[in-house]
């Protein structure tokens, strides 16, 4: 916990407002100052190309696409940064987004989409959706197979991935074959256990108050399962699902219920519990051992759900 102490007390430095004073810009400003305390990972054998999108309202949406070394053709996965919805981008995403393409042995398309308030539910939604679409139309010339597509994300970036996944149940011309989804938000329910435990670390409740407050138009959108991917009534068509979880998160116990749901529908679920990190650990890769410890054990259960039927595997 030595490095969020650090920047606990880099915040009380710069004079961090109370929660409920803080304004979007703001908060952004404080973030990457955050970020300032993490170390990257030197990743090697990616390769990287910036392009970008128009989106269904004529918007431009920036993809960053990681191409790991080898011939013949790789799985995609296209994942979407974490940030409450609000804040983080591409480059916030970049040394995971490396490492997953390099150790994973997948094409990574990190995707660039709105952020709130500037652009509330459901343009980050419908970035997300258009971008898994535009990416289908792309496989050959990325050299991508069409059957191992998956979406992914952490926390505000792990809902988006499971609304999409949603989204393309019953849509013939995208098949969505994985989830992997990092601490994700999964339901507008801040009375879980987990909530109730006050954690303080990193994430808390009254953040994540901050984050919908500022995403949705009003609440009555948190019941859309688009929004709240647990709601969804009918789980048994949903992808393959690699599930990861912390126990210093508020967010633990709606994702056990989501795996328990998928479970109990037959769905397969590989789940990846880690009682000793809290939420966000994938951003201190650099910096915290055991965080790349588990990224280590993360990557290695992607590739293995992605190359699971290939035979030089």
């Amino acid at each position: 916990m030595a490095l969020l102490k650090n920047i606990e007390e880099k915040m009380i430095e710069l004079e961090h407002p109370p929660l409920d004073h803080l304004t979007p810009e703001q908060s952004r400003n404080f973030y990457q100052e955050a970020r300032t305390h993490f170390k990257e990972l030197p990743v090697e054998g990616v390769s990287v190309t910036d392009t970008y999108f128009r989106g269904r309202s004529g918007n431009e949406v920036p993809v960053r696409l990681y191409t790991p070394e080898g011939e013949g053709t790789h799985p995609a996965v296209v994942y979407f940064h974490g940030g409450g919805w609000v804040f983080g981008d591409i480059e916030s995403s970049d040394n995971v987004c490396r490492y997953l393409s390099r150790y994973a042995h997948t094409v990574v398309v990190s995707v660039g989409y709105r952020l709130a308030p500037e652009y509330k539910y459901p343009a980050a939604f419908y970035d997300a959706i258009d971008s898994i679409a535009w990416i289908s139309s792309q496989f050959a010339k990325w050299n991508i197979d069409p059957e191992r597509l998956a979406v992914a994300g952490e926390s505000s970036g792990g809902n988006l991935a499971a609304a999409s996944a949603i989204y393309f149940l019953d849509k013939e011309d995208v098949e969505i074959s994985h989830q992997f989804l990092i601490t994700p938000v999964l339901d507008y329910n801040l009375n879980t256990l987990s909530y109730k435990a006050d954690y303080r670390y990193n994430l808390t409740k009254e953040k994540m108050e901050w984050f919908f407050g500022h995403y949705l138009n009003d609440y009555g959108e948190g019941d859309e399962v688009f929004v709240s991917p647990l709601r969804l009534r009918k789980v048994d068509r949903l992808p393959r699902t690699l599930l990861v979880t912390a126990e210093y998160d508020p967010l633990r116990e709606e994702a056990f219920s989501f795996a328990e749901r998928l479970k109990g529908a037959g769905v397969v679920v590989d789940h990846l519990h880690y009682e000793d990190l809290v939420h966000s650990f994938i951003s201190m890769l650099g910096v915290v051992s055991r965080s790349k410890e588990a990224m280590q054990e993360m990557a290695l259960a992607l590739k293995e759900a992605l190359h699971a039927d290939m035979v030089h595997l």
